[in-house]
């Protein structure tokens, strides 16, 4: 792996050193070029659906067969949304709901699980059930099994959770559920990109995966995967133009698409579809397995010498069996918000403060970081440390 080379891919970096990935990535230039190219077409030749269908609608649905191959799935299994948050929102509102049903999330759920849970407690009385986080796998199994109920009917849980960044052993608590008749829905945010996914071997019905973070596409799109056999268990709730497998407007009769597209409906930006399916081969071309062990690598350069610094709280799990790329911790007498400003302006650092209370920071790693610039954010820290002590 040449990382000058692609580093040269990111110009944003001769601006500052990127921490900030799990929030929108930065967009290498071979996949920015791609957008850019079939945006330009359409103001060239025109909307290249209308005018020219036999090229357009063929490279439409090799785009779509590329994401699903890049997951290990079939095209019929997944449905264009504009994020994770749509996703869920199509598994969970396509679902019944009664009063004292149950829906198990983590206690480190941002809005798009967290939000929709909350809604539907108060839409009609769903009991939210959050399983604590526990650094092992075996615990978190048993923290997952103990929770679930006779009244529960879907477990969703982000794969890696986005503010602590433990990464859950969801193979086994999909299989979990299963064995007792539940449902399951994975947020891939914070994997999908990072190493190799077979969303079939992870074991869940429902999964919502994304363009911008760790997958270097240009914002916003996203995918709904859905089990084939699961595509039953969920209604569709909102029917529009494309989600049909034919419509007869004299008789007023319609059949919907018996694969996961019939939750996909309305116009989309496909420049922006097809610039996420050049971002596959730009990560493939790189090697996923070579991203991950680079990823590893820096993020455990970046805990060890966190454990260094006396003042310094890990927040993260230590394993890279037990995290990804996100690593967040506080600094003793720091509020979060104070720390990011500063590395901004003293360091050109772009990192997340922590929110909801949590003082600390997320660092996100990137495989295109340099080890220097990860001691250099250490550095930084020691510094600050040392005022504050």
């Amino acid at each position: 792996m040449d990382i000058q080379a692609i580093r040269r891919d990111f110009p944003v970096l001769e601006q500052y050193t990127w921490f900030q990935n799990g929030g929108v990535s930065i967009t290498p230039v071979p996949v920015a070029a791609e957008y850019t190219r079939w945006t330009e077409e359409m103001v060239r030749r025109g909307p290249l659906h209308i005018v020219y269908p036999e090229e357009e609608y063929p490279r439409r649905k090799a785009a779509m067969e590329r994401l699903a191959q890049f997951f290990g799935v079939a095209a019929g299994e997944l449905a264009l949304m504009r994020g994770v948050s749509e996703g869920f929102q199509t598994v969970v509102r396509g679902m019944e709901w009664a009063a004292g049903d149950e829906i198990v999330i983590s206690a480190d759920e941002e809005a798009a699980l967290l939000l929709p849970a909350l809604h539907l407690r108060d839409l009609y009385g769903v009991e939210v059930v959050k399983v604590p986080l526990i650094d092992d796998d075996d615990g978190q199994v048993q923290a997952v099994e103990e929770r679930l109920g006779e009244r529960t009917k879907l477990v969703a849980l982000s794969h890696v959770t986005t503010d602590l960044g433990f990464r859950l052993p969801v193979e086994r608590i999909c299989a979990a559920a299963r064995a007792r008749g539940v449902r399951s829905f994975l947020d891939l945010a914070h994997s999908a990109g990072l190493y190799p996914l077979d969303l079939h071997a992870l074991g869940c019905d429902f999964a919502g995966l994304l363009s911008y973070k760790w997958m270097y596409a240009p914002y916003a799109a996203g995918l709904l995967y859905v089990r084939e056999e699961a595509i039953d268990a969920v209604q569709v709730r909102y029917a529009g133009g494309r989600a049909e497998q034919w419509l007869d407007p004299v008789a007023d009769t319609f059949a919907l698409r018996e694969t996961a597209e019939r939750f996909q409906y309305g116009p989309w930006c496909w420049p922006l579809v097809l610039a996420w399916a050049f971002a596959v081969e730009y990560l493939s071309a790189i090697g996923l397995e070579a991203i991950w062990a680079r990823t590893v690598m820096l993020a455990e350069r970046l805990k060890e010498g966190l454990m260094q610094i006396p003042s310094a709280e890990l927040y993260t799990p230590r394993s890279p069996q037990r995290s990804a790329a996100l690593v967040s911790f506080g600094l003793a007498g720091w509020k979060g918000e104070e720390l990011s400003q500063v590395l901004r302006d003293e360091w050109n650092m772009v990192i997340k403060p922590l929110p909801h209370g949590r003082e600390g920071l997320r660092a996100s790693i990137t495989f295109f970081l340099l080890e220097a610039e990860i001691d250099e954010l250490l550095a930084a820290l020691n510094s600050l440390a040392k005022q504050r002590s």
